[in-house]
């Protein structure tokens, strides 16, 4: 397990910390949270995050589900992974996690990359997605947006401001990354003070940064630009949920997946960014919980159009 940052932790609603574990899974040494009795939830965070960013909505779910919760390598406590494309490691990662875990199916929550990793997988093995949940996933545009080929280093600024290492690196990764997620990640920014310094408390070492900038790269040589259509063939009950002012995924994508999947509960939320599950833990877990219990009862019901 890598040393490099504090890590919140997971909880249960008592404050009890949950239990946790290192599982090999497909020869990639992965960091996973499994707790709880029920119909399992697979919790898949986002680019640069980790399990801890499902911090506000794993209590809610441990009343009468088991949750997991992991690291998806490259990030976090999980090793890293050397495979050039990371789309293509995860068809065959995620099979072998169900496995692992022992899994025959689960409802699976992706957020932003962990959306589209989740769209992938339904596609992939539908036989192993018994609900998808979506939260401002990324790759359903034709082209990556411009601040990614920015944030990843393709652009000239990162390479070379990096490229000579100096006392002052570590000072201008992390205020260079403060400034980027204040006006992207969150609506209100100076509300989630904490947030984004743990954000950037990952990622704020020269390696860590390099290490986050590589899996960006992986992920645009994945970028297929037609996730979106492809979707269509995805049947189980959808749930979706996206800020309307999300800095980072175009939350236009919303009404797109909206017109493909008319069958679908789709919320796009006011005065919200891109983690309606860090800024509005009660109006997401309402949410949640509303689409879990309906699609549980009498299988997929007409979506509900209610936009907070």
């Amino acid at each position: 397990m890598r040393e490099r940052a504090r890590h919140p932790g997971l909880h249960d609603a008592s404050g009890n910390n949950l239990p946790h574990r290192l599982v090999d899974v497909a020869g990639v040494s992965t960091y996973v949270v499994d707790a709880g009795e029920g119909p399992p939830v697979l919790l898949v965070h986002g680019y640069g995050d980790t399990a801890d960013g499902w911090r506000r909505v794993v209590p809610g779910l441990l009343r009468d589900h088991r949750v997991i919760a992991i690291d998806v390598p490259p990030f976090g406590r999980s090793d890293e992974v050397r495979r050039p494309e990371l789309m293509d490691f995860y068809k065959e990662w995620f099979p072998a996690l169900f496995a692992k875990l022992e899994l025959e199916r689960a409802t699976v929550i992706g957020h932003s990359l962990g959306g589209a990793i989740s769209l992938h997988l339904s596609l992939e093995r539908p036989d192993l997605v018994e609900r998808l949940g979506l939260v401002a996933p990324a790759g359903l545009g034709k082209a990556p947006p411009w601040w990614w080929h920015l944030l990843t280093g393709y652009g000239p600024v990162y390479k070379t401001a990096l490229s000579v290492p100096t006392p002052f690196t570590g000072t201008l990764i992390r205020e260079g990354m403060k400034r980027f997620l204040d006006v992207r990640l969150f609506h209100e920014g100076r509300h989630l003070k904490s947030d984004i310094a743990h954000l950037v408390e990952l990622h704020s070492s020269r390696k860590d940064f390099d290490r986050l900038l590589a899996a960006g790269r992986c992920c645009i040589q994945s970028y297929t630009g037609t996730l979106l259509e492809d979707s269509a063939a995805i049947k189980v009950p959808k749930l979706m949920i996206w800020g309307r002012h999300d800095g980072l995924v175009p939350p236009d994508h919303a009404r797109a997946f909206e017109r493909l999947h008319p069958e679908a509960h789709v919320h796009v939320l006011e005065d919200c960014g891109h983690y309606p599950q860090i800024e509005f833990p009660s109006k997401f877990n309402a949410l949640l919980r509303s689409w879990i219990d309906e699609t549980s009862a009498s299988g997929a019901k007409p979506p509900l159009r209610a936009v907070a």
